[in-house]
C-alpha cells in the first residue's frame, strides 16, 4: 500500500474538500467574486485611461489651432498694418470667428483690443486668439506695438 504525502497543499485541500460538503461551493464563490472584481477593476481603468487621452488629444488640436491662426494674423499684420487700425472700439472688435469643418464641436475667435496710453492715444494692440476643441480650450495672445514713424506695427514678446 502506497502512502499518501500530506504535505502538499493540493493534498491538503482536497481532504478538507472532500470532508466538507459546502466548503467547494464556497470557495468557487470567493474564486468568482475574485475574477468579476478583477474584470471591474480593468475595465475601470481602461475607461478612465482613454477619457484621459481624449482630453489631452483635445488639448493639442486647441493648442495647434490657436497658434497657427496666430502665426496667420502675425502674417496679415505684416503685410497690411492698416488690419489692426481699423479697430476702433475700445471694448475690441472680433475680426474672425471661424468653426473649421475638419474639426468638428471646434472654434476658433480672434479678438482686437486698443492698448491706450495714459493720455488716451492707442499706443498698441492686444490680439486674443481664443480656440475651442471639444471642451479644451486655449487662448493665444499677442501684443503689438507702434514701429517708428512708418505707421507700422512689431509684434512685442511679453
Amino acid at each position: 500500500m502506497r502512502r499518501k504525502n500530506k504535505t502538499t497543499l493540493t493534498a491538503r485541500t482536497a481532504g478538507i474538500l472532500r470532508n466538507n460538503d459546502g466548503t467547494s461551493l464556497v470557495l468557487v464563490t470567493i474564486i468568482a467574486i475574485l475574477v468579476i472584481m478583477g474584470v471591474v477593476i480593468l475595465r475601470v481603468a481602461t475607461s478612465s485611461l482613454w477619457a484621459s487621452s481624449d482630453k489631452i488629444y483635445n488639448q493639442d488640436r486647441a493648442y495647434v489651432l490657436a497658434n497657427s491662426m496666430g502665426a496667420t494674423v502675425d502674417a496679415l499684420i505684416h503685410n497690411d498694418p492698416e488690419v489692426l487700425t481699423t479697430c476702433t472700439d475700445p471694448n475690441g472688435t472680433v475680426i474672425v470667428r471661424d468653426y473649421p469643418s475638419q474639426l468638428p464641436r471646434a472654434s476658433v475667435v480672434v479678438t482686437v483690443v486698443p492698448s491706450l496710453s495714459e493720455a488716451g492715444s492707442v499706443n498698441g494692440y492686444i490680439v486674443k486668439i481664443e480656440s475651442e476643441v471639444a471642451g479644451s480650450t486655449y487662448v493665444y495672445t499677442a501684443y503689438y506695438v507702434k514701429s517708428g514713424a512708418s505707421g507700422g506695427f512689431m509684434r512685442q514678446i511679453i
